[in-house]
């Protein structure tokens, strides 16, 4: 059973976040305080059910929520309570949807209230009268009661419990159908993957990856047929043990109440559990001393290798067949790690991920483990209006195809996953002529770098998905312009030309800026501004003379850039190979008040423009 999404309703910071995707790998990112630990330990909640207390409630206004009705579609009004609910959709093997008689996607949730405990719950299709759907969990008066209500006579010997709930379960599944939640027995439970959690600050405290590992693997072993058994029998033993004290009880609320009779069953049960792990080390002298007194650095590489060790043992989960499921965590592992230690994790993390059995989720600040996944395993979590959201890379989270086309564009366009979650203004310009020049112009110009305006430089080119790419960060909350030179705007040849712009949803006259005089961006600089430039940069061969104005101004009749490069590809034995050459030579020569004043207004209208952008929510 694997989990694909995670839900959470009512659980510390986590007022409601509904369908987090759990991908084979997903990376958390978010700000402080955001809800990255609070969604790892409501996975842990679902999962493992760990104990919460009222301090992990959301209260949010008059701090309750409403409770389902038994049907599990209506709402009882009447019937509100606090409670936290995180919800996972789970995908079945060939051979659970048999055994359990369940779809390939199943929902399953655990609740916990304060007064009531906690509930771990399976939404399937079960029948609509409540009393006849958890019929093995009733008591054989209770059996009884219920035949006579519904006028069903036992099969068998009257003392006999089978006799009551088989034709109770034979009217039941006589009656209508609805989808509900109801109570998930053990079978699911022990279905359900484990999880192993590894926590930043486990860097300090090795003793608690061990234990962690340790505790995931028990579970696992705890599967097995023989252990099963053996647990249940024990069980029994010792419910019978407390058979004397029982008849005690019994015998002293009925002198006391004045009953006839009172029934007292008592339910045992025992979870092997891994409740502590004493570590020590050996020195080199056969010395043996805590690892507590190792210090820091010792405990950081031992951690680390720890983490890597989970690796094998996952493996050895693998051939247990479909019940070894597993999700490893890991939150905010780059915890005083360098660089090299947060390559490893990141190693640590594909060989994971890449097994079918396993899940690995990663809370992180890190840009370096941000930026080293595929933009569409990244999930930021962002505070908007007090409510924690999820943001994923999608025009449709469920949809696969789109998420990996989306991913595509934008790996093939150059971002960074870290860019596309944080920066508040993308600027599309044609090629990388002005993605080289307009960084270097932009510094001398405003007097501090174009990223630290919250710029985003891209070079869309011919580039059909940029446009597209373009449009989706447009309708997903990113502001979004284009630096166009003019003669673009009718050539057929340039996708950000004006009817294909318009075509996707653009504004030409707020969203477009229009570079040359008359035509491109090469037109701007004078002839000055070229010939000093060439000069300088690009010396002239022996069997001319200096570079003139002149002869650059008789070039502007025709295609100015093409010709310009030309001459000073051949006219020097250094001179510039291409485009992106030519732009770099000018923009790197020429002072601040050089710089041609329509530029400037451009990059002052962009500085303008990102100041009153986002970030905003996808």
């Amino acid at each position: 059973m694997q989990i694909c999404s995670v839900s959470v309703e009512g659980f510390r910071c986590l007022a409601s976040i509904t369908d987090v995707p759990v991908l084979p790998q997903t990376v958390l990112t978010g700000q402080n305080e955001g809800g990255k630990s609070a969604l790892l330990d409501a996975l842990n909640f679902l999962l493992h059910g760990t104990a919460l207390s009222e301090r992990d409630l959301t209260y949010v206004g008059d701090g309750i929520v409403q409770e389902p009705a038994s049907d599990g579609d209506t709402v009882a009004p009447h019937a509100r309570v606090p409670q936290t609910a995180v919800t996972g959709e789970f995908i079945l093997s060939t051979d659970e949807q048999q055994h359990f008689a369940l779809p390939e996607r199943v929902q399953i949730r655990r609740r916990f209230r304060p007064e009531a405990g906690t509930f771990l719950e399976i939404r399937r299709r079960v029948c609509q009268n409540p009393e006849l759907r958890d019929l093995e969990s009733v008591k054989l008066p209770g059996l009884k009661e219920l035949a006579a209500t519904h006028g069903v006579e036992p099969v068998g010997q009257a003392n006999a419990r089978n006799s009551w709930e088989q034709p109770l379960r034979e009217l039941a599944q006589q009656m209508d159908k609805v989808d509900a939640w109801v109570a998930a027995d053990s079978e699911i439970a022990a279905a359900m993957p484990s999880m192993v959690y590894f926590k930043g600050d486990s860097v300090q405290a090795p003793e608690a990856v061990v234990q962690s590992l340790l505790n995931s693997r028990l579970r696992e072993y705890t599967r097995a047929d023989e252990v099963v058994k053996r647990v249940a029998d024990l069980e029994d033993y010792l419910a019978d043990s407390l058979t004397p004290d029982i008849d005690s009880i019994r015998g002293h609320i009925a002198q006391r109440c004045a009953l006839p009779s009172v029934e007292l069953d008592p339910q045992v049960q025992v979870r092997p559990a891994l409740v502590g792990v004493e570590l020590n080390i050996v020195d080199s002298q056969g010395r043996r001393f805590p690892l507590s007194s190792a210090g820091t650095g010792r405990s950081r590489r031992i951690s680390l290798a720890l983490w890597e060790s989970s690796n094998d043992l996952g493996q050895h989960d693998a051939t247990q067949g479909p019940d070894a499921d597993v999700v490893f965590v890991y939150d905010e592992p780059d915890t005083h790690l360098d660089y090299s230690h947060q390559r490893r994790i990141m190693t640590l993390i594909q060989l994971q991920s890449s097994r079918p059995n396993a899940r690995v989720i990663v809370a992180t600040h890190s840009l370096n483990l941000i930026d080293g996944v595929d933009i569409s395993s990244v999930v930021h979590l962002r505070t908007h209006e007090g409510q924690v959201r999820a943001e994923v890379l999608s025009e449709d989270s469920a949809d696969v195809d789109v998420r990996r086309h989306l991913s595509t564009i934008a790996t093939t366009l150059g971002f960074r996953n870290s860019v596309l979650l944080h920066e508040r203004f993308f600027v599309a310009v044609e090629g990388v002529s002005e993605t080289s020049a307009f960084p270097i112009m932009f510094r001398k110009h405003a007097g501090f770098p174009i990223q630290s305006a919250g710029i985003c430089l891209w070079a869309g080119g011919s580039n059909e998905g940029a446009l597209r790419f373009a449009k989706f960060l447009k309708e997903h909350g990113r502001d979004v312009a284009f630096v166009v030179d003019k003669d673009s705007r009718t050539n057929q040849k340039r996708a950000f030309r004006d009817d294909k712009l318009k075509e996707h949803g653009f504004d030409l006259t707020k969203e477009c800026l229009y570079l040359g005089s008359p035509n491109e961006l090469e037109d701007l600089f004078t002839n000055d501004d070229w010939a000093e430039t060439a000069n300088a940069l690009w010396k002239p061969n022996a069997e001319r003379g200096a570079w003139q104005p002149g002869e650059i101004e008789e070039l502007r009749a025709g295609k100015f850039s093409s010709q310009l490069l030309d001459m000073f590809k051949t006219g020097s034995a250094e001179g510039p190979q291409n485009k992106e050459d030519l732009m770099v030579g000018i923009a790197a020569h020429l002072a601040k008040d050089r710089i041609p004043a329509a530029l400037s207004a451009i990059f002052d209208s962009l500085v303008n423009r990102a100041q009153n952008a986002g970030p905003h929510l996808w």
